[in-house]
């Protein structure tokens, strides 16, 4: 861990890459993945999110965007882009306007989406959609109907749609299908296998599986340990490697062969320890502040003045 300035104050942060066991490390200088919250609000109501309040607290400024996204280049604190919410995709227009800023700033920025889907054949009507780094789009079940169930809105990616954009996009590997592995849904080796089957037959490359952080009653009582699944995998997972970031989280990376003998890249990814002392990431909220991750300290609120 290193202290950095950042806007003028410090930051505890990563200074090292995940290794492949929990006292491996090797030292890099440390950069910043930067989230940019397009809005607070949200389509779904799903149980387990963290965000749960989906109200929107602002609208983003794009000239004190732009300053922020200079400001990191500029002081080589800036690893990549990841716009996310709430839900992006509610304004379609503005997440093209934000990735046009973005790329007129540095064309080679990377830059991923985060959304569970709505709106989600609008992508391939953007500027330079295959530029994106990645898309990744939140299904947590192979079947619509329970997907739509676990959202609590209709107002999601069908598989009709994921293929759509699949197939409009030149770049077959943006697209990662994002799934939360809890009890009464994908909870076990067998549910693993079919969500990768499912993934295999959209022609979709990757899936991730992510284990819940225990925000709320519904996610402690819903939590599955990723450990419980992924340490009995059979002759179908072709390759798995395991890295962890000290004692705060674990993941395990490989290849698995579907069941119409397409190969789906696959990650699992599982945080033991919420009260992680250091960040890897910067924020940019929908109400214009910078904080050190997700609803933690305010490094900039009061812009300079043009």
């Amino acid at each position: 861990m290193k202290n950095i300035e950042i806007f003028g104050q410090e930051i505890l942060v990563k200074d090292s890459l995940c290794g492949p066991s929990p006292e491996a490390r090797w030292e890099v200088e440390p950069n910043l993945r930067l989230y940019i919250k397009v809005t607070d609000s949200c389509n779904a109501k799903c149980a387990f999110c963290a965000n749960g309040t989906c109200k929107d607290f602002g609208s983003i400024d794009f000239q004190k965007l732009e300053f922020v996204i200079r400001y990191l280049k500029d002081n080589n604190r800036l690893h990549s882009i990841a716009l996310t919410g709430g839900e992006p995709m509610i304004n379609p227009d503005k997440v093209n306007d934000m990735l046009n800023l973005i790329w007129s700033i540095d064309e080679n920025i990377e830059v991923q989406i985060s959304t569970n889907g709505l709106n989600l054949r609008e992508i391939a009507g953007f500027d330079n959609p295959n530029n994106l780094e990645s898309i990744h789009i939140s299904r947590h079940h192979y079947d619509d109907k329970t997907n739509i169930e676990i959202f609590k809105t209709d107002t999601i990616a069908t598989t009709d749609d994921i293929m759509f954009l699949q197939d409009a996009l030149s770049n077959k590997k943006i697209i990662n299908i994002n799934t939360i592995v809890m009890k009464d849904y994908i909870e076990d080796l067998e549910g693993i296998k079919r969500m990768l089957d499912y993934v295999g037959e959209t022609g979709v490359y990757k899936n991730g599986f992510v284990s819940l952080m225990k925000c709320n009653d519904y996610a402690k009582d819903h939590f599955i340990n990723f450990n419980d699944i992924f340490n009995n995998l059979d002759n179908n997972f072709l390759l798995a490697k395991r890295f962890f970031a000290g004692e705060y989280c674990e993941c395990i990376d490989g290849v698995y062969t579907s069941k119409n003998a397409k190969l789906v890249e696959f990650y699992a990814r599982m945080v033991k320890d919420c009260s992680c002392p250091y960040t890897t990431q910067l924020v940019y909220t929908s109400d214009n502040k910078v904080t050190a991750g997700f609803g933690k300290k305010v490094l900039l609120k009061d812009f300079p003045k043009k």
